[in-house]
């Protein structure tokens, strides 16, 4: 569609469109909710908009298929993940310029900030591995096992552990963010993709793609509780400040799954 779409989550209705770039992808916001960055696969680009005022700001290009962005904490660095071109692009966001692009891995596809934002973690599907970047010198510190296909990487609020989709291995991984080692792993058939934590963090929300459903997990037992049909290939998700509901891409329905978590 090359664009995204605003909807009131009141109403869940679509109140405005804007235009970003082909293959719009992932949607990631500053950490003060102002700006939000739309990966564009399809133009090589990364789409910056004004989540007040619900404009678009910029377009930035960055490499070969734009798949997901990363946020500093101090909202200063955009960080696209080029899953086409295996690298990563560093944009100024005061200037809303890419400044620097570096090699990391075959299809990286998605990264996260450490919360000092002085360390990057690049999830490269196709090595199955992690970059862990230096923020400051732009250089590779060391590279940490991950998992073949990997798509979410999503870090505990006191980051004690990774959780990380192995979708060829049907498993969620339990990682270690300083060591990378693996402490546990949780079976999820079915292609385990996007996934999301709970706000108090007692469960994770997983879609399973080739399964059609996503699926309730109890952090405190790591076991599926609960799982729920949604429709042809849930993709990406995303879950409310307060908790109560999660949205979930229907990838090939071209449908947002919006579904109550109690």
């Amino acid at each position: 569609g090359a664009n995204v779409q605003i909807i009131d989550t009141g109403s869940n209705q679509i109140f405005k469109t804007i235009d970003t770039g082909a293959g719009a992808h992932n949607v990631t916001f500053s950490p003060d909710g102002k700006l939000a960055y739309i990966a564009n696969l399809g133009t090589n680009s990364i789409t910056i908009i004004d989540a007040v005022s619900k404009e678009k700001l910029a377009d930035v290009l960055t490499d070969t298929k734009a798949h997901d962005v990363a946020v500093s904490p101090d909202g200063k660095i955009a960080v696209s993940c080029n899953v086409g071109a295996g690298n990563i692009t560093f944009i100024d966001v005061a200037s809303k310029k890419a400044t620097h692009t570096m090699p990391t891995g075959k299809k990286a596809i998605t990264a996260v900030f450490s919360p000092d934002g002085k360390t990057l973690y690049v999830v490269n599907a196709g090595d199955a591995n992690i970059s862990v970047v230096d923020v400051d010198t732009q250089q590779i510190s060391k590279t940490m096992p991950g998992a073949k296909g990997a798509m979410a990487i999503k870090p505990t609020d006191d980051w004690s552990l990774f959780w990380l989709t192995a979708p060829a291995d049907n498993k969620l991984l339990l990682m270690n963010p300083k060591t990378g080692s693996v402490e546990a792993s949780i079976d999820v058939p079915g292609e385990p993709h996007g996934l999301v934590h709970s706000p108090d963090g007692k469960t994770v929300y997983v879609g399973q793609r080739s399964l059609n459903q996503i699926a309730m997990i109890d952090t405190a037992t790591r076991e599926i509780v609960k799982t729920t049909p949604i429709g042809q290939r849930p993709d990406m998700m995303a879950i409310s400040s307060d908790g109560k509901t999660i949205f979930v891409a229907i990838r090939d329905e071209n449908k947002l799954g919006i579904v109550s978590a109690s």
